[in-house]
């Protein structure tokens, strides 16, 4: 959350809206002339490509980043970058329950769990509107960096990772071209909600006590997870038919949402009122020495949680999230605190 206005100008938010509608009447036309599934490419050369760019709109992809971020650069920048895409994945999930769109055919797979490459319903995708969350919060972050040529340099490149994060789904073949305007739409107005109304919220969190804000922190975090898992308990207590698990809502992706507003809330809560690790003060090695230590000790804790203890419990799910979170804004920051001094 902001502790400054970053608003977009009048030209700024013309320019969405320019491309907004760009996107709606390129994705009507291309629908209406019988291409909603014609995007789709055998080729192995293609989908290796497209099958790699696709990862710039991971969950994975954008953790890593908001780790680095937080560690060697600005802590504030990292908690305003990791909050859209928490709620934009989680909102994604939600909404994809309304008209329970399958995907299309060629999101079929045998090798894949369930013979599926993607179990979850399709519409919206989920990476084309993060990668809007993620990618467009960062670019209007870096909006004012130098401009040669009066070109502004990083949105232009994060917008072309945006779109091309977008059609890699297509040509990978797990959505169609309903699934990715949907999400790219829906992304841009999550993204332009979330710049505005952010500061607010901020500015009026930020006068509460600590304690007011651990406690609301938490209670959102739980309620985040839990009732939508009360809402669809097949699904979200483990009942699910593993050959039926694309027909119900993913509350796993409830369960991890929580859980790392929890331990992200909770950790940087902590952290800023006892341990105000402030990567900005650090000489440039000592930020590349943290950064290095801090993704080692993530993936060493990770790695084994993740993929090694197979535990299928949503609750699991829930816990381990919420630990990797409050070891990366308040565990690490306590190493580095005492690394620092020597």
């Amino acid at each position: 959350m902001s502790e400054k206005e970053k608003y977009l100008s009048r030209n700024g938010l013309i320019i969405i809206g320019a491309i907004a509608l760009i996107i709606l009447l390129v994705g009507l036309v291309l629908y209406a002339l019988g291409f909603n599934e014609e995007f789709y490419s055998e080729s192995s050369t293609i989908q290796t490509i497209f099958g790699a760019i696709t990862y710039l709109g991971e969950a994975i992809t954008f953790v890593i980043l908001t780790a680095i971020i937080f560690i060697g650069y600005d802590k504030k920048l990292a908690k305003r970058t990791i909050l859209p895409i928490l709620f934009s994945y989680y909102f994604n999930h939600l909404v994809k329950e309304i008209p329970k769109d399958t995907r299309p055919d060629t999101n079929i797979d045998p090798a894949e769990d369930y013979g599926f490459i993607e179990p979850s319903y399709g519409f919206p995708s989920g990476h084309a509107q993060n990668a809007t969350c993620y990618w467009g919060y960062m670019a209007n972050e870096f909006k004012d960096k130098p401009k040669p040529l009066g070109i502004p340099v990083v949105p232009v490149i994060l917008s072309v990772i945006i779109f091309l994060v977008a059609i890699s789904r297509m040509f990978y073949g797990v959505h169609d071209l309903q699934d990715v305007i949907g999400g790219l739409l829906i992304g841009i107005g999550f993204l332009l909600l979330f710049i505005y109304l952010e500061p607010i919220f901020t500015i009026q969190f930020n006068k509460l006590s600590f304690q007011i804000k651990l406690i609301l922190t938490i209670t959102i975090s739980i309620l985040l997870f839990v009732i939508p898992t009360l809402l669809f308990p097949r699904a979200g207590l483990g009942l699910v038919p593993k050959d039926q698990v694309d027909h119900f809502p993913d509350a796993g992706a409830f369960a991890q949402v929580g859980g790392v507003i929890l331990g992200l809330g909770v950790g940087y809560l902590l952290e800023n009122e006892y341990i105000k690790y402030e990567p900005k003060e650090l000489r440039n090695k000592q930020k590349l020495l943290n950064v290095v230590i801090g993704l080692v000790i993530l993936m060493a804790i990770f790695i084994p949680l993740e993929y090694l203890l197979e535990i299928n419990s949503v609750f699991y799910r829930f816990g381990r999230y919420a630990f990797i979170a409050f070891v990366l804004t308040y565990i690490l920051p306590l190493i580095f605190i005492r690394i620092n001094k020597k």
